[in-house]
């Protein structure tokens, strides 16, 4: 198939600019040989992928200026970490320090640091061989971790002129403005100063494409089942391995490394194009993938005491300070690739995620072990009597504190007391296990088919428990990574070579001005979609398995949120056809369809929300609103200053919504509802009922509110989820007749 973007002619060239201009043409003035100059500049770049994915961390990390600290910081934190392990291990005199000698314990007066600290000529002499080794690998490593510090920000300057000169955005004005506006700006300085020569423009597919090649690669693996690697230990379910050092081997091995499949950051080595070559290629990728085990072998000892040292300097305060950060939990590596839509950006998922967090947490915490609650209850009164023993005393005499080991002591329990009571639940929490997990649908938008109506059994708890991990247990897999990974790499993934390539022949297409891309990014439903996922036509090219569609609804949940957050985007006709399938259903579900009635509410909230927004200034709306404590169903709104403003509504309708996300600074690229969302057909058809008697008849159109859009998606994803497991029981057998459309121009 043919990948080729749509052209249009009101998009060949800005608004309002006359088509007969060329950037081309040579102009006679000095203000346009000037221009004709700086166009000269961006023309034509080299690694356009390199080119747009500075752009976009350029507007991440807060630009230039930031950037600069953070690298410098960067490189004198590892100093510090290095030298000021070595200061502790090798030139610390801690007989004198503790008095365990005769000499040390003679002497009356208090030590001084002078005299526990040796100097750096005997520092030297008591090195022992191992010491000296990491120490110079320490140097080497710093070199290079300067020497791509200097490099970053000589490209991050260039960055600089070109967000000035071709994006026109000035530096004070960056922090306010959304990725979405930049790319907007970037879309047109392609048709200016020609950034890719192979396209007259660009569309927002082709620059997340760019942006998100690799990304993209891995969520497909993942999708698909190849990565990541499952481990079965005795006694212990199967364990995901994914850690961040395998993510970095893995990326070494297939996108960067020097016999990685793509010779260049856009292409694929010719001969994996080849279907006679795969088991040649297995084989090399084999030898390599062992290749790459060894020296992580070789070097496990020195990464892990690196990764040690990181974990010790950065969280033993906040442990100390916070015992019970242990037990809170963070979205996987696994769960975060899982998660993921295709060509959705960094920001994105992490707005997604961060809505998500709240409920997934009510949800893990709706699994009670009573047998550890009543563990956590005795030891915790223990402790405390313990501790609260040790408190008094000291306030009535502080020599107590003098007594040898007491603060340790103190301190121990008090991190004892804290772990425990994070075990125990809220006495008063009313837990419902399949509600808190379509809390969690809502956000996240994806979860297996069989965790429908399982929510509150055990299996689906430790399945969702792989993507949503304790700290704990995150801090022991990176702890274990540096020995586990080689083991990994040698044993499990070789045996996956051939998966592998075959999955790189299959689903890698060339996509005009873009280069090799994966398919399933390229949102084709016509290809790749699902028919139980209310697929608009069988997938053309059918094999007798599924290898070509994707798990879980991916593509389409996929093509529906990049709808979402690129509104303007000229999608295919056949990826209309799909969603308006999707909108046609949705009005003839309208009243039948719980998810649907719950949006029903949620839009009657917004649309009370109205006279705040219409009058910024005034107070009486303010004070006749009460603030939303609920952590699961704030909304996350967008005002056209692009800050956060938290918006009020009534708590009774809002306090069982499971459709809203949290209070977070979005980077919502729109101000109205998306053109094929649920909700935004639901507006446009039933909201003019002619009955005044009419529920929705009685509610004003919601466009252009704060929160309308995200929730639009959040009712869009879930409808999508009720689809699925309606045609599932049979009651849409009229999908088994869908006939195939046979028009070209269904290609992507």
């Amino acid at each position: 198939m043919d990948y080729r973007a749509l052209v249009t002619e009101e998009n060949d060239t800005p608004e309002g600019q006359d088509q007969t201009l060329s950037p081309f043409i040579q102009f006679d003035t000095q203000e346009d040989q000037i221009n004709t100059e700086k166009q000269s500049r961006w023309s034509h770049q080299k690694d356009l992928d390199d080119f747009f994915v500075r752009v976009y961390q350029y507007h991440q990390r807060h630009g230039f200026f930031c950037i600069i600290l953070s690298e410098i910081f960067g490189l004198v934190q590892f100093v510090f970490i290095v030298s000021f392990t070595l200061l502790i291990v090798q030139c610390i005199d801690y007989p004198l320090l503790f008095r365990s000698t005769p000499v040390a314990r003679n002497i009356t007066h208090k030590i001084h640091f002078n005299e526990i600290i040796q100097s750096p000529q005997q520092c030297l002499h008591q090195m022992n061989l191992l010491t000296r080794l990491c120490i110079f690998l320490s140097i080497i490593y710093w070199l290079y971790r300067l020497s791509r510090a200097i490099y970053n920000l000589l490209s991050f300057y260039n960055i600089r002129a070109f967000y000035a000169q071709a994006l026109d955005i000035k530096p004070n004005d960056l922090l306010n403005m959304t990725w979405h506006e930049v790319q907007q700006r970037l879309l047109i300085a392609q048709r200016t100063h020609h950034l890719c020569i192979h396209k007259s423009h660009l569309s927002e597919l082709d620059i997340h494409n760019r942006l998100l090649r690799f990304k993209n690669y891995e969520v497909a693996f993942v999708n698909k089942g190849i990565l990541p690697s499952r481990l079965r230990l005795p006694f212990l379910n199967d364990i995901v391995f994914l850690t961040t050092g395998f993510k970095f081997n893995l990326r070494l091995i297939l996108f960067w490394g020097p016999y990685a499949p793509f010779d260049q950051r856009w292409h694929l080595r010719q001969e994996y194009k080849i279907y006679s070559q795969r088991e040649k290629l297995s084989k090399q990728l084999s030898q390599f993938i062992l290749l790459y085990g060894l020296a992580n072998l070789l070097l496990s000892p020195f990464i892990f005491i690196w990764q040690v040292l990181n974990l010790f300097y950065g969280y033993t305060e906040i442990v100390r300070r916070e015992p019970g950060v242990l037990g809170s939990r963070r979205w996987s590596n696994y769960g975060r690739l899982y998660l993921r839509h295709f060509n959705e950006l960094d920001h994105s998922l992490n707005q997604r995620l961060n809505r998500g967090y709240r409920p997934a947490i009510s949800y893990m915490n709706s699994f009670v072990n009573y047998s550890i609650v009543e563990m956590a209850k005795f030891i915790s009164f223990t402790t405390g009597a313990i501790l609260a023993v040790l408190i008094l005393l000291t306030v009535y005499d502080e020599d107590v504190l003098n007594v040898e080991h007491m603060l340790t002591t103190m301190t121990s329990l008090g991190v004892v007391i804290g772990v425990c009571r994070s075990l125990i639940p809220d006495e008063h929490a009313v837990f419902d296990p399949e509600q808190m997990m379509q809390l969690v649908l809502a956000q996240v938008h994806y979860q297996p088919d069989a965790w429908k109506d399982h929510a509150h059994t055990d299996y689906v708890q430790a399945e969702f428990g792989q993507m949503f991990q304790l700290k704990y247990v995150y801090f022991l897999e990176e702890l274990l990574s540096a020995f586990v990974t080689p083991l990994v790499l040698c044993f499990h993934l070789r045996r996956r070579s051939l998966q592998i390539i075959d999955f790189l022949r299959n689903f890698t297409v060339d996509v005009q001005g873009v280069g090799d891309v994966c398919s399933f990014a390229q949102l084709d439903v016509a290809k790749h979609g699902d028919l139980k996922w209310f697929a608009p036509m069988r997938p053309k090219l059918s094999n007798a398995t599924d290898a070509g569609i994707t798990n879980d609804g991916k593509l389409e949940l996929s093509l529906m949120h990049f709808h979402h957050t690129n509104p303007d985007w000229q999608m295919p006709k056949q990826c209309e056809a799909y969603l308006e399938k999707i909108q046609e259903r949705a009005v003839e579900d309208a009243q039948g369809s719980s998810i649907l009635q719950q949006s029903m509410t949620d839009m009657q909230t917004l649309q009370g929300q109205r006279s705040f927004y219409s009058d910024p200034l005034s107070t009486t709306s303010l004070h006749n609103r009460s603030v939303i404590s609920k952590p699961l169903i704030n909304t996350a709104l967008y005002s056209p200053s692009h800050t956060t403003v938290s918006v009020l509504p009534n708590t009774s309708i809002v306090q069982n919504s499971f459709l809203n996300g949290g209070v977070s600074k979005a980077d919502l690229p729109y101000r109205s509802l998306a053109q094929f969302g649920v909700l935004s057909k639901l507006q446009t058809q039933m909201f003019d009922m002619t009955d005044p008697q009419s529920f929705m008849s009685s509610l004003a159109p919601i466009q252009g509110l704060p929160g309308a859009a995200q929730l639009d998606m959040n009712v869009s994803c879930l409808y999508m989820h009720e689809l699925r497991h309606k045609y599932k029981h049979g009651e849409y057998e009229d999908l088994e007749h869908i006939s195939e459309d046979q028009n070209d121009e269904s290609k992507c």
